[in-house]
């Protein structure tokens, strides 16, 4: 079945309700006008030779012409590479390689990228009636993964993968046609478009497009569109809760915050309970979904640190050394043009450590590739980090082994310090005495104005490893 086809569906039996509210552009589209205009962005594909399996490049912030490019390439059969435009030239030039685009469409406030495909302005293409979508199979979306080293890998999303994740996050979430929904984070990564965006598109719900990020435009933005759900990273909800205009009365109308991306500090979790507001922590990955579980406020609350169960249709197992498997049909096709042994049997290698509990709820301790080994013990740096978050003059906080000549490894750990606080290594060992065990008490406290980050707000803890 063609994505196109749910625009079929609502278009016909709920066409003047809202579909996205552009807030940048000041329009509010409908289902029948977003059903139309995707179709007229197909005839414009088709007109420049773009058919099946062929891929459509796109390289701008979040606009409603990346949404409108996804359906159309849904109802050409041909595959959407949104492409990361914070990368570099060369980095850039590595994905071009990869995907070898037949088209390419960017938005004006962007430098034209060099690359060999014919370059267009992204922009809309009008309105056009076409008939109902034709059954589509195969792969629809390329999503490039951040990889550590290298060229990052496009991750295969099809139609079924995208619908299923739909499906999944529909029921287990327990979404409503009348929900509204902002998306805060980059189209470029799956949390931009397939965390909320395209399960409400096959709700027929309404998806919100906001301006850049701020703390204050967006707390303005679910206020004034009365958002139902808000998906964002931790760094983002702590941008929030420090913001001057942060009054959590304004912002009732959410019955569900969720965080992903990265591991949200428990004090941050426990600032939003404090407040009234129904923060819980989410867990998923490009190549799967990426929703996977659910929770509700009082499991986050009653089992701090948990993700949830198992979302219907998604299946888990932990591997002998505690890395998480994942098996569904929302799991992608593969890497674009790579052999890959990340998939054995239909069972997805995550590279994250879990653990669950006797009651089904898991647990994610961390990547299997930063746990380090101190005098024989395993070290799980997101362990550590907890606590560490859990110091009142700590702002951010990322622990990576290192070399040590007495104990194999040690913690080091990178603080950002709150505005006017410092730190030192012996404030931080006294304050994790009873907290940790003293081999996962950091030997090495460097402080920091800011850690590094991808533009997906995780840390990039490769650019912290000591050469």
């Amino acid at each position: 079945m063609s994505l196109f086809q749910w625009l079929d569906i609502h278009a016909e039996q709920r066409p003047n309700h809202p579909a996205i509210v552009d807030c940048v552009g000041g329009q509010t589209v409908s289902y029948a006008q977003f059903r139309r205009r995707s179709g007229a962005q197909a005839v414009r594909l088709q007109t420049l030779g773009v058919g099946a399996g062929d891929r459509v490049a796109v390289l701008s912030p979040n606009r409603i012409e990346i949404l409108e490019m996804l359906f159309a390439c849904a109802r050409l059969g041909a595959i959407l590479v949104p492409l990361n435009w914070r990368l570099s030239v060369d980095e850039q030039a590595k994905i071009f390689a990869d995907c070898k685009p037949s088209q390419l469409f960017y938005d004006p406030s962007l430098p034209l990228p060099e690359t060999d495909a014919p370059c267009r302005l992204l922009d809309g293409a009008g309105e056009t009636d076409l008939p109902p979508a034709p059954s589509v199979e195969g792969a629809l979306l390329i999503l490039y993964t951040g990889g550590t080293t290298g060229v990052p890998k496009g991750a295969v999303l099809t139609h079924e993968s995208i619908a299923a994740n739909a499906r999944n996050t529909v029921e287990g979430w327990r979404l409503e046609a009348d929900e509204v929904i902002p998306v805060f984070t980059p189209m470029f990564h799956t949390g931009g478009l397939n965390v909320a965006c395209t399960p409400l598109f096959y709700l027929g719900g309404t998806v919100v497009l906001p301006p850049p990020f701020t703390a204050e435009s967006a707390l303005e933005v679910i206020e004034a569109q009365r958002c139902t759900l808000v998906f964002l990273v931790p760094t983002m909800f702590s941008m929030l809760k420090e913001s001057p205009r942060f009054d959590p009365d304004r912002l009732r109308t959410v019955r569900a915050f969720i965080s992903g991306g990265a591991p949200c500090p428990q004090p941050l979790m426990e600032a939003y309970w404090e407040a009234g507001l129904p923060l819980r922590q989410g867990y998923g990955l490009t190549e799967a979904g990426p929703n996977n579980f659910r929770a509700t406020l009082d499991d986050a609350r009653q089992r701090p640190g948990t993700v949830g169960k198992a979302l219907p249709g998604v299946e888990l197992k932990l591997a002998g050394n505690g890395e998480l498997l994942i098996r569904g049909e929302h799991v992608m096709a593969g890497y674009w043009q790579r052999a890959t042994s990340d998939i054995e049997e239909g069972w997805l290698h995550t590279g994250d450590l879990a653990r669950v509990d006797s009651d089904g709820f898991y647990y994610i301790c961390g990547r299997s590739k930063e746990m380090y080994i101190s005098g024989g013990e395993n070290v799980f740096p997101a362990e550590v980090e907890e606590v560490l978050l859990a110091h009142p003059d700590v702002l951010e906080a990322a622990v990576v082994g290192v070399p040590d000549a007495k104990w194999g490894e040690v913690g080091r750990a990178y603080l950002v310090p709150r505005p006017g606080a410092t730190l030192s290594t012996d404030a931080i060992a006294a304050f994790c005495q009873g907290r940790l065990a003293r081999y996962k008490t950091p030997k090495q406290v460097y402080v920091m104005a800011g850690l590094p980050k991808s533009p997906a707000g995780k840390v990039l803890k490769r650019m912290l490893m000591p050469a």
